[in-house]
């Protein structure tokens, strides 16, 4: 039996097709990666009102990763809320932004890399000042100081307004809100503290504020190490210099701005590594 020459090529050209396999499009395989939150001393640092915010971090932060994203695991303002949570074997962090003093008690456990410091307003390196009604550069020995960090006391007393050897400590008064504390001294309230201990942002705030001209400053702690994003046990494996190499850029963007404005933390560079080993010696000498 003789076949025609177009016939016999459409029967080739369709056992050609038939062996062919579709192709099937190339899958954007990413990997997701935790991302915690802990504010020391912030009331705000929740779920419910920093969420938002950080969900925003995260999914910036997927854009300038290839192969990954990332997930809010949670945000926290108590140091054993933030640890319970950085220890959940189900729901795990690899990327985490903590304050100082919970890297100082956590980084061996946890296994903590600092690889930012998180610059709040872009002051370089956070630094105390006791505000009272007279100025003092002593250490106030035995007088009640308001603050909004007793959760740390360690911190406080070893690092951040540390005692002379034999002298009495100040005795820590916790207020959520220190403008509340600054009025009660200047209203001359009962039991009102003696003296307030107010970081740099919230010392800026205070100048500020007419109602509070009367307050002056005293003493000041040393320049201390800010907030830092720190990598959890090596979690972020091949992404981590992506990581680092994102947010030391945050600022350099109209994006990467208009997410530092939201933040309060304008830029992400690399932590001062002498300023953080100093504090880390006074932590556990």
């Amino acid at each position: 039996m003789r076949m025609s020459v177009p016939l016999l090529l459409l029967l080739i050209v369709g056992v050609s097709l038939a062996q062919e396999k579709p192709t099937q499009p190339a899958k954007d395989v990413r990997v997701e990666y935790g991302l915690a939150v802990y504010k020391l001393g912030e009331k705000h640092a929740t779920d419910k009102q920093a969420g938002e915010a950080i969900d925003s971090f995260c999914k910036w932060l997927g854009d300038q990763v290839p192969g990954a994203t990332f997930a809010r695991r949670g945000v926290r303002n108590q140091p054993a809320d933030a640890l319970k949570l950085l220890q959940d074997e189900k729901s795990t962090v690899a990327l985490a932004i903590v304050s100082p003093s919970f890297y100082a008690a956590h980084k061996d456990t946890l296994k903590l890399k600092a690889i930012a410091e998180a610059r709040r307003n872009d002051f370089d390196g956070e630094q105390f000042t006791l505000v009272g009604k007279t100025a003092t550069d002593a250490y106030p020995s035995g007088k009640k100081v308001a603050t909004s960090m007793t959760a740390d006391l360690d911190w406080l007393n070893k690092v951040v307004m540390p005692a002379p050897e034999g002298i009495k400590p100040v005795e820590w008064v916790q207020y959520d809100n220190l403008f509340d504390a600054a009025y009660a001294i200047i209203d001359g309230e009962k039991g009102a503290p003696d003296m307030l201990l107010l970081d740099r942002v919230t010392l800026d705030s205070f100048t500020r504020e007419a109602e509070f001209k009367a307050l002056k400053h005293g003493l000041k702690s040393e320049m201390l190490p800010q907030d830092l994003l720190v990598e959890l046990d090596g979690r972020l494996g091949d992404k981590s210099a992506a990581v680092v190499k994102a947010v030391g850029a945050l600022d350099q963007t109209e994006t990467g701005k208009k997410l530092g404005e939201t933040l309060q933390t304008p830029r992400m560079p690399a932590p001062d590594t002498a300023r953080l080993e100093k504090a880390l010696k006074k932590f556990k000498p």
